[in-house]
């Protein structure tokens, strides 16, 4: 009797860790499933976004083409124009920009040379303060002997 008694236990216990494994996994695919569906959702509202801008982008582009074509060749010309404008804004600033990254760099050696000489100078210091300590110590040295 008590055989079959143990037996049963560990058979019942056995289907219960089974069971407790398998709603565990349930429960994780579960949950997975819900963060891909909230995914989904996000995605696809993204895609409607994106092709209504698409769209709208789109005809806007049409009606642009539309009011070139009726204005004709004097905006083209006024564009060339303001294309060369822009040209030459564009290597004034690129000398200016060079300007300053010279300036920019000639100072940082500055600073770096500020820096070795600062270090410099704290080290002589240092030298100096130990050899006025000493001095001094043998001063009193000298004076506690005389006495």
């Amino acid at each position: 009797m008590k055989l079959f008694r143990s037996q049963r236990n560990l058979y019942i216990s056995g289907f219960s860790l089974f069971f407790w494994l398998v709603l565990r996994r349930l429960v994780t695919l579960i949950t997975q499933l819900a963060k891909e569906l909230s995914n989904k959702g996000v995605l696809k509202t993204q895609a409607e976004n994106t092709n209504k801008a698409a769209k709208k982008f789109m005809e806007e582009n049409e009606k642009l083409k539309r009011i070139l074509k009726s204005h004709g060749k004097d905006e083209e010309c006024v564009l060339e124009a303001e294309n060369k404008k822009l040209v030459e804004d564009q290597e004034k600033l690129k000398t200016e920009l060079r300007k300053t990254s010279d300036a920019l760099s000639k100072a940082q050696n500055d600073v770096m040379e500020m820096k070795m000489q600062s270090e410099r100078l704290s080290k002589e210091y240092d030298q100096l303060l130990k050899e006025h300590s000493e001095l001094q110590d043998r001063l009193e040295r000298g004076n506690k002997k005389r006495l």
